[in-house]
């Protein structure tokens, strides 16, 4: 479960940094060129929407993989406590049981 909430936090972090200077660095284009009137260039806007798009898949495969790696450690979780709760009922029938072993044919 620790696995997933660091996979969660770092893809998060690593996503927001790519955003944010993927933006600074297309407003600085924009303020360069004085203004909002400045001609930018095709690859200015096409870097700044990939920018986008790679900072947007890293925040959401971090939070789909972290949340399924969570997910699967509380389902691992939840099954080793049934295990364990089984063999203690195993035991107390067992332990209840003084006769051997029932055979067949006799």
């Amino acid at each position: 479960m620790l696995l997933g909430i660091v996979i969660v936090v770092f893809c998060v972090v690593v996503g927001s940094i790519e955003l944010s200077s993927s933006y600074r660095e297309y407003q600085t284009h924009i303020q360069a060129g004085g203004g909002e009137g400045n001609p930018m260039t095709v690859m200015d806007v096409v870097k700044w929407q990939v920018a986008r798009l790679v900072g947007a898949a890293v925040i959401a495969g971090g939070l789909i993989s972290g949340s399924m790696l969570m997910g699967l450690g509380w389902i691992g979780k939840t099954l080793e406590e049934v295990r364990d709760a089984l063999e203690g009922e195993l035991a107390s029938t067992s332990a209840g049981n003084t006769e051997g072993p029932v055979r067949a044919g006799n």
